[in-house]
């Protein structure tokens, strides 16, 4: 039996990256799919290629008005929201003091403040249908400070607290959450960083397809977190339990490979 079959997904960052290969996976297990994004040419373009019925929502998520008519215009169109992916976001790899501050507010404001109205909005819902899935694609940035991203980091740290907080707020009210925390992925927006040699060793992305399909199993099967990549699940562990060393080896390892760590301050 299909669990996603016919179930209301709005899904965030749908134009591409791991937004539009979770919306193919998504629509070949027949979801009814309402597709989020400031690219309303790429959102159509998407919407032809899926074999299921869809919605297209254009929107910046860095609005927090949008994103609550959003929520508003799935309801209104499907009659309910099942699950709700926040899955748009953006990221600017400098050192902290020499990034423009509006750039780390506007990283704060579309990756935590954005896919927090959302769910302020979708919450009520699901407690009125007395069931409902939040997935929260945060990194592992949000859970090991990684160097030359400390707005970003900073961003999913807030999500990834945000979804914990509010999964034990609403134990067994029927609305699940969930934190997926891939390593590197594959995309457009980090294309350029993954340009550099040293660095796309380092990274060992994965590719949008394979993040997605992790996505979509989190969907058929809720669990509370979900990290993915080759080492980032280690990672965690050690950092945790020998913080010191491991503030030691990320600091050298990505002053050898990241292009960042060449330039010194």
């Amino acid at each position: 039996m299909n669990r996603l079959k016919d179930k209301v997904v709005l899904l965030t960052g749908a134009s591409s990256g791991i937004g539009w290969a979770t919306a193919q996976e998504l629509a070949r297990h027949g979801a009814k799919l309402a597709l989020g994004a400031r690219r309303a040419d790429k959102l159509s373009e998407l919407s032809k290629l899926l074999k299921t019925e869809s919605f297209l929502v254009p929107m910046d998520v860095s609005d927090i008005k949008q994103g609550r008519q959003a929520i508003k215009a799935v309801v209104k169109t499907f009659g309910r929201l099942d699950i709700l992916i926040n899955n748009a976001g953006i990221t600017e790899t400098k050192r902290f003091h020499e990034q423009d501050f509006h750039a780390v507010e506007k990283i704060m404001q579309t990756n935590f403040f954005g896919a927090a109205a959302l769910i302020h909005e979708a919450i009520p819902v699901m407690l009125k249908q007395k069931e409902g899935h939040i997935v929260n694609v945060a990194s592992i940035a949000g859970l090991i400070g990684m160097p030359y991203m400390a707005a970003y980091a900073a961003s999913k740290f807030a999500l990834v607290g945000l979804t914990d907080s509010l999964r034990r707020e609403h134990y067994k009210t029927g609305v699940r959450l969930t934190c997926v925390c891939p390593g590197s992925v594959d995309t457009p927006m980090v294309a350029a960083d993954l340009q550099d040699e040293g660095l796309g060793r380092l990274a060992r992305p994965k590719t949008a397809e394979q993040m997605a399909k992790k996505i979509v199993h989190c969907c058929v099967n809720p669990r509370p977190r979900l990290i993915y990549g080759d080492v980032p699940g280690a990672m965690v562990h050690f950092a945790h339990w020998a913080p010191r060393l491991a503030d030691w080896i990320l600091h050298h390892t990505y002053s050898r490979a990241h292009p960042l760590g060449h330039k010194r301050s």
